[in-house]
């Protein structure tokens, strides 16, 4: 019996010792494809946006041709320290100041450079930067080379979801990453 068992122990460190030593393909994984960002400028794809989702408030749309050209006031409504590596910018807040909704969409260089923008945003953009009014979600979605930064108060009737979702939907159904 012991002989046996001593066998048996010997048998079993063998195959150990043989299945050790080899050594498994290596698998790669495919990359998975890369979203392209659709075409046109971030304020019409802001406009994209609306035609997908209803927000029930007075809303201006502020571009680099516009407002956001001046660096100051594009830090201030991007959180984005500069304008470097950002192509194209619009931003879509409530005409009046104390309703809690701001979307700044931002077309970087790259995919790269979009994700770290909103990533950025997404960290710094101040939920309490009105009078008396707070935002309560906030999300940041990438799509190519397209950032978007979204932060409301959902008692106006819409949530960051449906408005990530209406952007999801201009982008062809697919997004690289949202950030919760």
């Amino acid at each position: 019996m012991k002989k046996i068992a001593l066998v048996l122990a010997l048998v079993l460190s063998m195959s150990c010792l043989a299945a050790c030593g080899s050594t498994a393909p290596e698998t790669t994984a495919p990359a998975a494809p890369a979203v392209t960002a659709p075409a046109g400028t971030t304020a019409e794809l802001i406009d994209s946006i609306y035609a997908n989702v209803t927000v029930e408030l007075g809303l201006v749309t502020e571009t680099t041709e516009g407002a956001l050209a001046d660096a100051e006031m594009f830090t201030y409504l991007t959180t984005l320290p500069s304008m470097e590596g950002i192509v194209d910018a619009a931003v879509s807040m409530p005409m009046m100041g104390s309703q809690a909704y701001h979307l700044a969409l931002v077309r970087a260089e790259s995919a790269e450079k979009a994700a770290e923008a909103a990533q950025f945003m997404f960290d710094n953009m101040d939920m309490a930067r009105w009078v008396c009014v707070q935002a309560t979600e906030k999300q940041a979605v990438v799509c190519g080379d397209l950032a978007l930064f979204i932060m409301l108060d959902p008692q106006h009737g819409t949530t960051s979801d449906q408005i990530v979702e209406a952007f999801t939907t201009v982008c062809g159904g697919a997004v690289d990453t949202v950030i919760k």
